[in-house]
C-alpha cells in the first residue's frame, strides 16, 4: 500500500496536515488546511480564494485518499456539516490514531533520508571547515576516512579561500564544547599582541571574520592597582592571541549568561568584530566610480544595511549606496581595500576620518620614496 505521508510532494504535505487536523477531533475546513500549508494563522489571511490557492487540486486528492484509508479501518468516522463552500469535517472514530504506523514509517524514512543527506554534506563540505573541526568531531568514524579519501582523490565539491592555518586553530572544538556545556575558562592572552592579560572568561559565541576566529563572552578582569574585579560583557578574545591552552575552572565559579547581548544580533551595526563603547552610529553615503566596481559592491554588499540610493549613471560615471553602521577599523579597511573607486560622501566626520588615514598612508609612501632617492 502506498504511504500517503512519504516524500515531499504537495500531496504528502497536505495528507499530513489533513490527518493531524482529523485526529485532533476538532471541526475544520479545507480553508483551514490551506492556511496551515501556506503558514497563515487563519483562513482569512489567504492571499486568494481557496480554489485559486497553490496546490488546491492536490489538497482535494489528499483529502479523498486519507478519508478512504480511514473509512477502511473505521467506517463513517468522519462527519461533515455546512454547505459546499463552507463544508467542515470532524473525526469521531474510536481509534485515536488510526494511521499511526504509516505516519511513523514516513517519519523514519524522512529521518534516514535527512541523515544520509547530512552525512553527504559533511563529506562534501569538509574543505570549507577548519581541519581541526573535522578531525575532532569525526575522529574514529568512517566519515573521516571517506573525507580524507575524497580529499586525496580531488573529489571535494565545496571549498573556501581561507587557509585555516592559524595559531591555536586546533582549540576551536574545545572552546565550542565549553560554550555548549557552559564551562568557565581561565584564558591567558596578549591584548593587541603586546600586553599579557589573564581573565576569567564565560564564553558565549564564536565568530569568524576575515579568516580570523574570535571568542565573545563575559570577562572578569582584576585591576592590578585596586584589586577590584571588573565584569565586562561582549568581551572579544582573538583565538590567535591566546598564549597557552585555556583551562576549565571547575570549582567556585558559576557560569554567567549574557544579560544585555543577544548573539549574533550584536554585530548588526558594525562590520567585523570590533565594537567599543562610544562608537557613533552613522548613515554613510558611498559614491562608487566605474560600472564594474558598482556591480561588485551592489552584488556583494559591504554591510547588511546597504541600500542603493542612486543607480549607476553612465553620464556621471558613478552610482551611490548608503549603509547604517558604527565605523570601525574593519569598515575603513574594507573601503580602502577597494581603492580609488570608492569615495565616502557623507557624513563629514567619517569622510574626514578616512581622509586622514589616506594622508597618513601617503606620507609613508612619500617618505620611503624620498629615502630611496637619497
Amino acid at each position: 500500500m502506498i504511504n500517503p505521508f512519504e516524500g515531499g510532494s504537495y500531496k504528502s504535505q497536505f495528507s499530513l496536515i489533513i490527518y493531524k487536523r482529523l485526529i485532533s477531533r476538532l471541526w475544520f475546513s479545507n480553508a483551514d488546511v490551506m492556511a496551515d500549508f501556506l503558514s497563515y494563522d487563519t483562513p482569512a489571511k489567504l492571499p486568494f480564494t481557496l480554489t485559486k490557492c497553490e496546490g488546491y487540486g492536490e489538497m482535494k486528492k489528499a483529502f479523498c485518499l486519507i478519508r478512504e484509508m480511514i473509512n477502511k479501518i473505521e467506517e463513517n468516522s468522519i462527519q461533515e456539516r455546512g454547505n459546499l463552500r463552507a463544508r467542515e469535517f470532524c473525526y469521531t472514530g474510536k481509534i485515536d490514531d488510526p494511521l499511526s504506523e504509516m505516519v511513523a514509517a514516513a517519519n523514519e524514512a524522512k529521518y534516514k533520508k535527512d541523515l544520509n543527506e547530512y552525512f553527504q554534506f559533511c563529506q562534501d563540505s569538509a574543505g570549507f571547515f577548519p581541519i581541526s573541526w573535522i578531525e575532532y568531531f569525526f575522529a574514529g568514524t568512517l566519515d573521516i576516512f571517506q573525507i580524507k579519501k575524497r580529499k586525496s582523490n580531488g573529489k571535494e565539491i565545496i571549498g573556501t579561500s581561507a587557509s585555516r592555518r592559524h595559531k591555536n586553530i586546533e582549540w576551536l572544538p574545545f572552546i565550542y564544547e565549553c560554550i555548549r556545556d557552559k564551562k568557565v575558562l581561565q584564558i591567558s592572552y596578549y591584548e593587541k599582541f603586546q600586553v599579557q592579560s589573564v581573565v576569567i572568561f564565560h564564553p558565549h559565541f564564536l565568530k569568524e571574520f576575515n579568516d580570523r576566529w574570535h571568542i565573545f563572552g563575559i570577562a572578569e578582569k582584576t585591576n592590578a592597582e585596586t584589586g577590584k574585579i571588573n565584569v565586562i560583557e561582549g568581551y572579544n578574545i582573538p583565538l590567535d592571541r591566546i598564549d597557552e591552552e585555556p583551562k576549565i575552572l571547575k570549582e567556585g565559579i558559576n557560569f554567567k549568561e549574557s544579560d544585555k547581548i543577544k548573539y549574533p544580533d550584536y554585530f548588526n551595526d558594525i562590520l567585523g568584530t570590533t565594537k567599543t563603547k562610544g562608537m557613533k552610529l552613522y548613515t554613510i553615503t558611498l559614491r562608487i566610480y566605474g560600472k564594474y566596481m558598482f556591480g561588485l559592491i551592489t552584488t556583494k554588499p559591504i554591510h547588511s544595511s546597504q541600500e542603493t540610493v542612486m543607480e549607476y549613471n553612465d553620464n556621471l560615471g558613478f552610482g551611490e549606496v548608503t549603509m547604517t553602521l558604527r565605523p570601525n577599523n574593519e569598515f575603513f579597511g574594507r573601503i580602502l581595500q577597494m581603492g580609488s573607486d570608492l569615495e565616502i560622501i557623507n557624513p563629514p566626520e567619517v569622510r574626514d576620518e578616512i581622509a586622514q588615514r589616506i594622508t597618513k598612508m601617503n606620507m609613508h609612501y612619500q617618505k620611503n620614496s624620498n629615502n630611496d632617492s637619497i
